[in-house]
């Protein structure tokens, strides 16, 4: 019976090995897909980072007295880590925000879904809660005669990548060839984004740089409704002569606006 017993507890101890074994593989696996997803979403914040302040840059460069509001959307319903880059840019640059993100939520007990009508638009009521949240920004700096950008020194050196730009647009620059592709003669290097509407569903396009595909950018759009976007295609881009854009239907053809550049080198545009 010693015997017996004694199998049968090297059996339970070499159980309750393998399953601490399996246990500790397991956390050592979530900890690194935590970490993939941190650095990834760290990246997407990152990235949004350098295109707002760019944007910021390019109205200053061109609009050197124009003032901004930037609107921190009710839709986020919380304060996210996109929204705190939004209001670190602004106060860095003095750029007055309207909070809609709190006046929803101070709206007199009324519900978000209340205040929406598909969940991210503001209905009626919520409209007039961004009006009376806009209006008491702007009444807030004429009173006290603020609201103009400083000139400061920029937060990310990685903005003056996007000094030299250069803008194609479908209707006058890219030559349609038939219902659903689009072609332009340039040549250019740079990041590379292409401006389309997305419409419910899935949204793809093949783009061709010199004849070989060079992206498929698929975006699946979950609303009912379409809206205008910007999408980097790539960091990285060089054409030496042409660029081909081939959609699926003529539908999402249609919804083509053109195509932005970031450049080092910018060529001649096709006439």
């Amino acid at each position: 019976m010693d015997k017996v017993s004694e199998i049968r507890n090297l059996q339970e101890l070499r159980a309750l090995n393998k399953k601490l074994f399996q246990e500790k593989q397991e956390e050592a696996e979530a900890l690194k897909q935590k970490e993939a997803e941190d650095s990834f979403y760290q990246k997407l914040v990152d990235g949004f980072s350098t295109n707002y302040e760019s944007i910021i840059l390019a109205i200053r460069s061109k609009y050197p007295d124009c003032s901004i509001i930037s609107i921190l959307e009710s839709s986020q319903r919380e304060y996210t880590e996109k929204i705190t880059t939004i209001q670190n840019i602004c106060e860095h640059y003095s750029i007055p925000v309207a909070d809609t993100i709190a006046s929803f939520n101070n709206s007199g007990g009324k519900a978000y879904d209340d205040l929406t009508g598909d969940g991210v638009h503001p209905n009626d009521a919520g409209q007039e809660i961004y009006y009376e949240t806009v209006k008491a920004v702007v009444d807030d700096n004429i009173a006290a005669s603020t609201g103009k950008m400083e000139d400061v020194d920029v937060i990310n050196a990685d903005v003056h990548k996007f000094d030299n730009f250069i803008w194609y647009d479908a209707s006058t620059d890219f030559e349609r060839v038939d219902d659903t592709t689009f072609t332009i003669s340039t040549s250019a290097s740079g990041i590379l984004g292409i401006d389309y509407t997305f419409e419910s569903g899935d949204n793809k396009a093949d783009i061709y740089v010199d004849g070989e595909l060079f992206e498929s950018p698929t975006v699946t759009f979950d609303y009912d409704f379409s809206r205008r976007h910007i999408l980097v295609v790539s960091d990285d881009c060089i054409v030496k002569n042409e660029i081909r854009v081939a959609f699926n239907t003529k539908e999402q053809a249609d919804g083509f606006k053109g195509m932005c550049f970031s450049c080092n080198t910018i060529g001649k545009k096709a006439a």
